[in-house]
């Protein structure tokens, strides 16, 4: 593995993931070497017939390290941020970029630009989908945006771009953020707030070729990857909501009175939903004050569900068994939003363990 790459440009390397690419990739390489970047590529065990490839790109100067087998983007990008840890080059950030010819030398140098302008952010390469793009892609970078903004609260106008510079600072976090595959880069824009790195977004061309049919993206398994945060919430809830009604029914079946019963299943059912948000959702560690703000919010949302079926249901018990469900499904919502901004925020996360 030839580790002497040449000189950066203005303080900035390009990192290229690369599984299986074409000339794209070489024609992408030798543009930037021309410039005199530093180019770094990964090959995520793309396989024999594919090392004259990355045999051109060592030719050309740049970085080649390899995956004996395929780990995935994410695992390939924490590869090269490793890399460029260990060998200690003289780099203000680095600019990843794709290898399916996505991603121009123009706009790759803009993304570079940026960095320069924002020392410390994480600066993302935006496109804005008009043209000729591919409905499957156009319609899942709108449901991953509104995801996105869902669990964040952030307004970001490509959540899905390979093209982003990486400010050196922030390195050594970005290799350790959890995910091999497509879900890495979601999983680093979750993470924005937790590594204290602002968010700049520049705009850039849409270009898909061939109908992006060279793209290694499952529309299955990857989304359902990028969309685990919201999905936990909601299995969590789900379960909650489980142990809830089997525990009333227990105490129930037992002599309790429904009060007590209603009581103490939610009392014990709120326990195991804040356990598991806190711990399998939002991966946080907040302490008593945690615990509070939680206990606060599970007691309003309580009080309000509780009103609002008495008040739309005027004590029929016919309706009252139906409008449980919109009522709670609007709570659903309110609460994530919440537990996301007040009960697990970072900036709360200062709470005694």
């Amino acid at each position: 593995m030839d580790l002497q790459p040449a000189p950066a440009s203005n303080g900035v390397a390009v990192l290229i993931p690369a599984y299986k690419p074409d000339n794209n990739f070489i024609e992408l390489i030798t543009k930037l070497r021309e410039l005199g970047v530093s180019v770094w590529a990964v090959n995520d065990g793309s396989g024999a017939e594919f090392d004259d490839i990355f045999r051109q790109a060592r030719q050309l100067g740049a970085v080649v390290l390899t995956h004996p087998e395929n780990r995935g983007k994410g695992c390939a990008l924490k590869t090269g941020l490793r890399a460029l840890i260990e060998a200690d080059e003289r780099l203000d950030g680095v600019v990843t970029a794709d290898a399916d010819g996505q991603h121009t030398v123009d706009d790759i140098l803009s993304v570079a630009a940026a960095m320069r302008d924002r020392p410390g952010a994480l600066v993302l390469g935006v496109r804005d989908f008009a043209g000729n793009v591919p409905l499957k892609s156009r319609f899942g970078n709108g449901v991953t945006r509104f995801v996105y903004m869902l669990v964040t609260g952030v307004r970001c106008r490509d959540t899905q771009t390979g093209l982003r510079g990486l400010p050196r600072a922030a390195w050594g976090e970005l290799a350790d953020i959890e995910g091999d595959r497509y879900e890495y880069e979601m999983n680093m824009l979750l993470r924005l707030r937790d590594i204290n790195c602002p968010l700049v977004q520049i705009p850039i061309r849409t270009i898909y070729l061939n109908q992006n049919k060279g793209s290694h993206f499952n529309a299955v398994r990857d989304a359902m990857r990028i969309y685990s945060v919201i999905l936990r919430f909601a299995a969590s809830s789900l379960a909650s909501f489980a142990a809830d009604y089997l525990i009333y029914l227990i105490l129930l079946g037992a002599g309790w009175a429904v009060w007590g019963a209603y009581a103490l299943a939610r009392v014990l059912s709120g326990s195991m939903n804040f356990y598991l948000n806190r711990n399998w959702v939002f991966h946080k560690r907040g302490g008593w004050g945690a615990i509070a703000r939680y206990a606060a919010l599970w007691a309003a949302q309580l009080a309000v569900g509780a009103w609002l079926s008495h008040i739309f249901s005027d004590g029929n018990a016919r309706i009252g068994r139906w409008i449980k469900l919109p009522i709670d499904s609007i709570l659903f919502l309110l609460s994530y939003l919440a537990q996301r901004e007040l009960v697990f925020n970072n900036r709360f996360m200062n709470d005694k363990k």
